[in-house]
């Protein structure tokens, strides 16, 4: 099989200034994606696709390609992850020779995704011919409570919604899940055909609330330091 990583670091970041180059656990943010791109045992290309060159300089020095500078449309808050992954693909497709299978979407902002989990999900999709394959974690809490305030700013809809539910411990719901960002695995003439994500051949990897930190703001990426810092990461993995 052949594969495309393309790691996605725009420059801007208004809850942490040059969020994916921060320094965590002496590398960083943005290392951590190349790493396990590259200890994986599927070797592909590995790009980033940035508008910014201090990221692009740092990519480049943990062993990524930045082959041409996002454009200043894809790199602004309202520029969807898809529209940034269509780009990459018109590009490749203009000046790659390569033909690629897959396209495996890492975003800096979820480090703690190993070579061991690109392994296996990149088993699975294979495996299972899948159109994507999309990481998520357990949902912490049901569906049920989770809710809009009514027209009165009132609890009416939780009252519907939980009335006849005797027992409200969590280990007593079926478990149901949320997208973690940590891995978006694409068939690349899926993607190329239907520009989304997701489909009815869509299969899920299921991932551990540590290995789906997702670092947005400042708490959260405090909150990665306290995990490798305390050895709950095992740092070595991207050794």
């Amino acid at each position: 099989m052949n594969i495309l990583y393309l790691v996605t670091a725009r420059g801007g970041s208004k809850g942490i200034p040059k969020k994916n180059i921060c320094e965590l656990g002496g590398m960083p943010l943005i290392a951590y994606r190349i790493i396990s791109a590259k200890k994986s045992k599927y070797k592909g290309r590995i790009i980033v696709s940035t508008d910014n060159l201090e990221i692009a300089d740092t990519a480049k020095e943990y062993g990524a390609e930045v082959p041409f500078i996002r454009p200043s449309y894809l790199a602004s808050d309202t520029a969807s992850s898809i529209d940034v992954v269509e780009h990459a693909i018109q590009w490749i497709e203009d000046n790659d020779a390569n033909k690629y299978d897959y396209l495996c979407l890492l975003q800096p902002t979820s480090p703690f995704v190993s070579y061991k989990d690109l392994n296996r999900s990149l088993d699975l999709i294979i495996e299972n011919n899948a159109d994507t394959l999309i990481g998520v974690k357990r949902a912490e809490i049901n569906r049920c409570f989770i809710q809009e305030l009514d027209e009165h700013g009132r609890l009416s809809n939780f009252y519907y919604s939980l009335k006849n539910i005797k027992k409200v411990r969590r280990q007593d719901f079926e478990p149901e899940y949320t997208l973690n960002g940590g891995i978006y695995i694409l068939s690349w003439k899926y993607f190329k055909k239907n520009k989304i994500f997701y489909s009815t051949n869509s299969i899920p990897y299921i991932m551990e609330d540590i290995d789906s930190v997702d670092i947005d703001g400042p708490i959260d990426f405090e909150f990665a330091k306290f995990l490798v810092e305390r050895n709950v990461v095992d740092i070595n993995l991207w050794k």
